[in-house]
């Protein structure tokens, strides 16, 4: 009898134990690692810069409270867009400068990587470079890229371009990083899929303008040519130099736009498998700002 009811159990055992290894087959082969990413849409382009700061971590606050793993801000979001056509003798600091503590602090406490837009001084070469730094869970500088793309016109007059382009792993993601325009030529983000990329994110100051256009059909683009989800995190709000209260952050896949925002300060959040490197999210979840 006992010997019956062995080959019953372990037959049920049989059974079951060949069920989970094929549902865990069938997990693991659907993706099986989300991560969480966050926009910080934000009102920053005019300053103070204190005033961006603590914008800034407070958002960043937000997004660490809600899961994400990874969060992006626009473009000179410390400074301001138009910090030099506010101030022209406004001079910049070798980064990361003491005024960034606080922020590192938050990244460390909320363990997430973030992408800041941030203007700097280079004291090698005494240049300055608009440039977005991609900051590491433990609060350390791990990578950063600097704008190539630059005309020194106008609002960026102050900026020298950079000279390349390059990947930085976020928790086994290749983040292809760019800043704004650099998506607008086709060789920066094919230069970042050869480098492996598995995700690009653009951090913006790109709204719909007379002179340009709508940038939509660029960014669909650059999925068409890649092969790769395109994220863009823009910024909001009215100045007299251009109206970025109707720039759109995006989040686009084989050029179908997934997850698109304008509107007031908010922090969006969307879902990346990490293993068949495809959005998850039809939509953003929209957090507004706390005041």
């Amino acid at each position: 009898m006992k010997t019956k009811w062995f080959i019953i159990l372990a037959t049920l055992l049989s059974i079951f134990g060949c069920s989970c290894c094929l549902a865990s087959n069938i997990t693991k082969t659907k993706g099986n690692k989300i991560m969480k990413i966050a926009l910080c849409h934000l009102e920053v382009s005019c300053g103070p810069q204190e005033k961006n700061l603590e914008k800034i971590e407070r958002a960043v606050k937000i997004a660490g409270e809600h899961g994400a793993r990874l969060v992006a801000t626009p473009e000179t979001a410390v400074q301001g867009y138009y910090f030099h056509r506010i101030d022209e003798t406004r001079q910049l600091e070798v980064q990361p400068a003491y005024y960034l503590d606080s922020l590192r602090k938050t990244v460390k406490e909320q363990n997430l990587y973030l992408l800041l837009g941030c203007g700097e001084y280079v004291e090698e070469t005494g240049l300055h470079h608009n440039s977005c730094f991609v900051f590491a869970p433990d609060g350390s500088l791990q990578s950063r890229h600097r704008k190539i793309y630059g005309e020194k016109l106008g609002s960026e007059k102050w900026a020298s371009p950079g000279d390349r382009m390059s990947t930085t792993n976020c928790d086994g993601v290749n983040v292809g990083v760019l800043v704004c325009a650099d998506s607008w030529f086709d060789e920066r983000p094919l230069a970042l899929k050869k480098q492996g990329a598995d995700i690009l994110i653009d951090i913006a100051a790109w709204p719909e303008t007379p002179e340009t256009g709508n940038p939509l059909p660029s960014w669909k683009k650059v999925t068409k040519i890649t092969g790769l989800p395109f994220v863009l995190c823009n910024q909001t709000g009215k100045t007299k130099w251009m109206d970025m209260s109707i720039g759109e952050s995006v989040v686009i896949q084989d050029e179908v736009v997934k997850c698109i925002y304008s509107g007031e300060e908010a922090v969006l959040f969307f879902e990346f498998d990490s293993v068949t490197k495809k959005v998850l999210s039809e939509k953003f979840e929209v957090v507004p700002l706390k005041r």
